[in-house]
């Protein structure tokens, strides 16, 4: 990746690479979950889910060797052990489930998760028989000219039986071209023994290749958007334009609401039903939207509650406010929240209207129906009450303003 941070913790959707594959595996409901990673890269552990185990490789000496590792964590009682990639974002808890159902149903001692791809480089190659039988996986440095040629590659993905991988794994030797302990070498011992070894297909390549470049990241990133898109559309959300808007995956959409383009919505960003949000609309972390919330272009909230049928149409900043029921926030109104120490809360109160180009500075209440005119400043603690009119740099009640010119 050339990046200072491990792979695995880039992020797609505000995700990383790894709890991609944790979620996916949790869903069938697994005795435990092991993560094993490098002793360099001790800060992977800190964006683990905490329910997850997690075991350290001393050194970087294969995949055999990771699995070694984890080896003394898995439970006595479990059957079969799956043996998946953090840096494969793409895989389904679907597929997961298919690998190991298959493996269950043929009784085998190993069940391998294969994929057919038309430019395998740096794929290890899957070997099969005359007959078409599973007899052992190639790495791609270690590959013969007519090996190299093979589609069909390994994805890296396995179901085993524990008994039969705690085994095979002692009889793992370095015999190959960079030293390292080979997870595929177990196969070799496996099939002296005469264990059945099976191998499953999944049709969409795509969905188990591993994120090892920029390039590849990227590519996984379009294919993560898409899948969070679709899911939306399917509970009944319309996106208006499926290359221009960005939901993050722990964004939550009521149906009925509207996405146009070029809107941004990030991190645990609520919205409800039959809202109207963007274009070019920046929903930030902690942003709460309720029921006919309209958010228009060039508007952009943050650590805000909005309430139900609330309208910010155009131009605005609302940063660390609640902002009741029906108001209306007119183009240009800024919320400045920051003091320079410390953030801090704006509440603006149902019915309220807040005129264009308007800046309440934090802390301040907006009172119910209260009205705060064009071009204001409202300054900090300078609440204004409900039903008030203030207007004017700092603002002042109307009322009091006609009582200073007599």
């Amino acid at each position: 990746m050339k990046s200072e941070l491990p792979k695995v913790m880039h992020e797609i959707c505000a995700k990383p690479l790894v709890n991609y594959v944790v979620d996916a595996s949790r869903l069938l409901a697994p005795k435990k979950i092991i993560v094993v990673i490098g002793r360099k890269r001790p800060q992977v552990k800190e964006i683990l889910p905490k329910d997850v185990r997690v075991v350290y490789q001393e050194k970087p000496l294969g995949t055999a060797d990771a699995v070694k590792a984890a080896q003394k964590e898995i439970p006595g009682n479990v059957e079969h052990v799956v043996v998946l990639y953090g840096d494969t974002p793409l895989i389904k808890e679907q597929t997961i489930r298919f690998l190991l159902d298959v493996h269950r149903e043929k009784s085998a001692s190993c069940t391998v998760l294969t994929t057919f791809l038309n430019h395998p480089r740096g794929y290890g190659r899957v070997l099969r028989n005359d007959a078409g039988q599973f007899v052992g996986i190639v790495e791609d440095k270690d590959a013969s000219y007519q090996q190299k040629n093979i589609k069909e590659v390994n994805t890296g993905m396995y179901c085993f039986r524990k008994d039969d991988l705690c085994e095979a794994l002692c009889h793992v030797k370095s015999l190959n071209a960079s030293g390292e302990f080979y997870l595929t070498d177990v196969f070799g011992w496996l099939l002296k023994k005469n264990k059945r070894i099976e191998a499953c297909v999944v049709d969409e390549p795509s969905e188990v290749l591993g994120v090892n470049s920029q390039k590849e990241f990227i590519e996984a990133a379009q294919i993560v958007r898409r899948r969070i898109l679709e899911k939306h559309m399917e509970n009944g959300v319309s996106i208006m334009d499926f290359s221009t808007v960005f939901i993050d995956e722990t964004a939550q959409i009521g149906a009925g609401t509207k996405i146009f383009p070029l809107t941004f919505i990030e991190g645990d960003v609520i919205i409800g039903e039959n809202c109207s949000i963007g274009p070019f609309c920046h929903l930030r972390q902690g942003a709460r939207l309720g029921n006919k919330v309209s958010i228009g272009n060039f508007a952009e909230i943050k650590n805000s509650e909005v309430g139900e049928g609330t309208a910010m149409h155009h131009v605005g900043y609302l940063g660390d406010a609640r902002v009741g029921r029906n108001v209306n926030i007119g183009a240009g109104m800024i919320v400045a929240n920051f003091d320079g120490v410390k953030k801090n809360k704006t509440v603006i109160k149902d019915g309220a209207f807040i005129g264009s180009d308007s800046v309440l500075i934090a802390p301040v209440v907006i009172g119910k129906k209260a009205v705060v005119g064009a071009g204001s400043v409202v300054t900090r603690n300078h609440n204004v009450p409900d039903g008030a009119t203030v207007v004017g740099v700092p603002a002042r009640s109307i009322v009091e303003s006609k009582k200073k010119k007599r």
